[in-house]
């Protein structure tokens, strides 16, 4: 048989445990809400800064995907028969006026081979903004240009 003052010892360390956890569950819920909250106000954020990038002249947007869950990213699709070398100049010209950094501009290879595809990074704060051409690739995606802004979660 077990004692009382045991007995009693086992109920007071349960009791503590089952604080303890309910303390705990409190905590991530709260963290949750808050990690929502900043999420919400991130996506309003790029949502923000979608309003200030410039359309290359004679695009016509074909499709746009919102965030989904957990994803900080706005990708918008076009069609346009402007050629690269403008397109960038445009955008590199358009966006470092509005405080972008070009990061990177490279040559995008698809199972080690290049069929013209490129992508050009920007960077603004801690938002990073890609321009993408889709080279001879434009039939298989559906569009020509990709421009899509995400937060970068430094």
């Amino acid at each position: 048989m077990v004692s009382c003052a045991l007995r009693g010892y086992f109920l007071v360390m349960a009791s503590k445990l089952t604080r303890l956890l309910i303390a705990l569950l409190i905590c991530s819920v709260v963290q949750a809400c808050s990690d929502n909250e900043a999420n919400v106000h991130k996506l309003k954020e790029i949502e923000q800064l979608w309003t200030t990038v410039p359309i290359y002249p004679g695009m016509v947007e074909v499709s746009y995907s919102s965030p989904s869950e957990g994803e900080m990213t706005i990708d918008r699709n076009y069609k346009s028969d402007a050629p690269f070398n403008e397109v960038r100049r445009f955008y590199t010209e358009k966006l470092t006026h509005a405080g972008w950094q070009v990061v990177g501009d490279t040559e995008v290879k698809d199972r080690g081979r290049f069929r013209g595809e490129r992508l050009v990074e920007f960077r603004k704060g801690e938002y990073e903004l890609d321009l993408q051409y889709a080279g001879q690739r434009k039939a298989d995606f559906g569009w020509d240009y990709s421009i899509d802004i995400t937060w970068a979660r430094r």
